[in-house]
């Protein structure tokens, strides 16, 4: 990591030493698209993202990628992002497949007239990073203000200072040590995976370029309206207190999903922000969650699964996985030759669903032109050929759901479906029908 920020004015081209876990997620694409909001002119945005990468490289944007090069240049002038008007009208989906299908660039920002689409270079970052740039977009932080990057410029690693952390509890140490026992394919073991990141807009059906096959993942969307969100909550509040929308929002969609038709694994991958293991004074924008496995099979109970995710999360099993996804990373860096192309194959469909929480997060100020009409939609590349990659995000009360798969991995039919039954499956979890 950097030793500090930049000086203001200072625009020395240079490279930085790269975390495994960036190398590890640089393999794959995340897009977003976020509104209605005030869109501002290209040339603001232009100045904006400039004054970003000119802090310093921990803000990530100014950096090139790659899963091979434990180095990565780091333009301050932001030579490597783009940012341009939209070719066409201002409807979300479009402007996802429009950013999508641009050039191959590490930051691509495309502006509608109330929306604003991001496509991104996962190596970058995770949701954390993509909050901090619409921030910066939207005009609500201040890129040129030093205050704004104090928690980020640091020289020790973020993993080393979570491990620090969660090793100086004795009990968190056995807890640990006690689930590295077991076999890690497991439900309660420890395994790794890839972790996607979240966006908005009504139903529909997009495709986007995966940078590491050619190959195009397809997109559905959906919004949950925030009359049912709010009647759930009530519910959940009366008859299961504690329980979060992420384990409801889970097993609805194993419900839905496996009702729709489509074969699913009996894990499920649920991604962990580690940030939280961080001493208050630090954060990083770099990629730094956990894609933890947990049995989710139809017809589970969401009491049960939140007990599961309180457990992983009080014994530090996120800051294990990271570990071990950086050694498995450093280690698969040393051979001489790339596995094989994975083959699709008639097997479970293994799911991946990432929320991103409340959008604007309470960090930033930004608003929305219209709550009713607030959309964010985040299209992630699935981490396997026959994954599917779910993503929610709670905007203006409701919630925006997008899911990305391959051609012949999942049926869109089903899928489709099954997004279209989220709203009653959710209700009939917490006894609404």
């Amino acid at each position: 990591m950097p030793r500090g920020p930049v000086r203001r004015g200072t625009i020395t081209q240079g490279s930085i030493r790269t975390a495994a876990l960036d190398r590890h997620h640089s393999r794959r694409r995340s897009a977003l698209v976020v509104g209605p909001v005030e869109v501002p002119s290209v040339a603001q945005v232009r100045e904006r993202v400039r004054a970003m990468a000119a802090a310093g490289p921990f803000t990530r944007v100014g950096l090139h990628p790659s899963p091979t090069r434990a180095r990565w240049t780091h333009d301050p002038r932001a030579g490597g992002c783009e940012v341009r008007a939209s070719g066409g009208d201002d409807e979300p989906l479009r402007l996802l497949d429009e950013v999508r299908s641009s050039s191959d660039r590490p930051l691509r920002v495309v502006l509608g007239h109330e929306y604003i689409a991001i496509d991104f270079d996962h190596g970058l970052g995770d949701a954390t990073l993509l909050n901090v740039v619409v921030s910066v977009i939207l005009g609500s932080t201040d890129p040129h203000d030093r205050r704004t990057w104090r928690r980020f410029g640091h020289r020790t690693p973020p993993l080393a200072l979570a491990s620090a952390a969660v090793c100086a509890d004795p009990r968190r140490v056995v807890a640990l040590a006690r689930l590295l026992r077991r076999a890690p394919t497991e439900p309660g073991g420890v395994r790794t995976t890839g972790e996607a990141a979240s966006v908005p807009g009504p139903s529909g059906t997009v495709g986007g370029v995966d940078a590491a096959t050619g190959r195009r993942p397809r997109a559905t969307l959906a919004h949950v309206p925030a009359a049912t969100v709010a009647e759930v909550r009530a519910a959940r509040d009366r008859d299961c207190p504690g329980v979060g929308m992420y384990a409801l929002t889970t097993v609805a969609l194993v419900d839905a999903l496996t009702e729709a038709g489509v074969d699913l694994h009996p894990t499920i991958t649920a991604p962990f922000d580690a940030r939280v293991y961080l001493p208050r004074a630090r954060n990083t924008l770099a990629n730094f969650s956990a894609g933890l496995a947990f049995a989710v099979p139809p017809g589970s109970d969401p009491v049960e699964l939140q007990r599961a995710l309180t457990a992983s999360a009080r014994m530090g099993r996120p800051i294990a996985n990271l570990a071990i996804t950086s050694v498995k990373t450093l280690a698969s860096s040393r051979r001489t030759a790339d596995p094989p192309p994975a083959v699709l194959t008639d097997v479970p469909v293994p799911l991946l669903h990432s929320s991103v929480g409340t959008v604007p997060g309470r960090d930033h100020r930004w608003t929305w032109l219209a709550d009713e009409r607030a959309r964010v939609f985040s299209v992630a590349d699935p981490p396997t050929p026959q994954g599917l990659t779910v993503t929610t995000a709670l905007v203006g009360g409701g919630m925006s759901v997008a899911a990305a798969y391959f051609d012949g991995a999942v049926p869109s039919a089903a899928v489709a479906d099954a997004l279209a039954a989220l709203p009653d499956r959710l209700r009939a979890l917490v006894a609404l029908t």
